[in-house]
């Protein structure tokens, strides 16, 4: 599935929800746009976002260190849940900028704990990804996964990071016109005004995800997240490989692409970078040919 929008209007460009509808041995006629999934590491740049708060007592920034190393955690349930990394190696000292880029997932854990669950479930849901606040069960592991999102609320809200904090509402009509061709429903871009963060918080989330040289660790120099220009992208893996996830931006084009199995088989062995990432490389390329390439303006402060 694959959906596509302006991040300054919220106008829907793509939305492909399966590869054909009519195909019945792939339960075709589902619009994966709008299931619900479990969406991997998709999450951790909100988690970070709202560590970044200015509105927090000591938000914290890019640069700042923290430990990538076994670590149990006590959840809402006054249980112990010790998340491991992806490929169960643990790097030490590391800076958000590394943590968030190449997706360890401890540090986010942990960045978690210290914003809180309730700040995290707010932002999202300001930003449109308004399922996990219906979810009484999901904990310290939603960071990493741990609940269900749909692809067009996940698209809709990385678009906040794209047009500098504000939310965006999706719309999939242009006009309405009755059979005389008079036109009942003209749609007009409706202006940004809910701030759902700080724009340098956006800023600051966008340049670690178009940041190459802080995912090499997990990524390698030359992955699929790179489509020649500046563009930030974040992938997503759940643990059993039943989804993957890439959700990416460039100034003027937010697209999002989920990989799975409509019937919840596990696929074997692929990864968001090995997944979607392709499909979403390959749709950026070629949706942005001819387009000059921007770049993503950095606000004062």
């Amino acid at each position: 599935a694959l959906v596509a929008l302006d991040p300054f209007t919220g106008q829907v460009l793509v939305m492909l929800g399966s590869p054909d509808y009519f195909d019945e041995s792939i339960d075709g006629n589902l619009n994966a746009a709008y299931a619900l999934r479990q969406p991997g590491s998709t999450l951790k740049p909100f988690t970070y976002a709202a560590a970044f708060d200015p509105a927090q007592p000591q938000p914290w920034t890019a640069a700042t260190m923290l430990l990538d190393v076994e670590t149990p955690f006590v959840t809402r349930k006054l249980e112990s849940y010790t998340p491991a990394n992806f490929a169960l190696v643990e790097h030490g000292p590391v800076l958000i900028r590394e943590a968030l880029a190449s997706s360890f997932n401890i540090p986010a854990v942990t960045a978690l704990e210290h914003v809180g669950l309730p700040t995290l479930v707010q932002l999202l849901s300001d930003a449109g990804v308004e399922t996990l606040a219906r979810n009484t069960q999901i904990d310290l592991a939603v960071t990493l996964g741990g609940g269900e999102v749909r692809l067009a609320d996940l698209t809709q809200a990385y678009a906040s990071f794209a047009n500098g904090g504000y939310r965006v509402e999706p719309s999939l009509l242009l006009n309405v016109t009755d059979h005389d061709g008079r036109v009942l429903y003209e749609w007009s871009p409706p202006p940004l005004t809910q701030r759902v963060m700080d724009e340098r918080v956006a800023w600051l989330i966008t340049d670690i995800l178009s940041d190459n040289h802080a995912r090499i660790p997990s990524f390698g120099p030359n992955s699929a997240l790179n489509i020649g220009r500046p563009a930030a992208a974040k992938t997503g893996t759940t643990t059993d490989y039943r989804d993957n996830w890439v959700v990416g931006y460039t100034p003027n084009l937010v697209a999002g692409v989920w990989v799975g199995n409509a019937d919840n088989r596990p696929m074997v062995d692929v990864t968001g970078v090995s997944g979607a990432a392709p499909i979403w490389n390959a749709f950026m390329r070629e949706a942005l040919l001819g387009q000059p390439e921007l770049t993503f303006a950095q606000p004062p402060g």
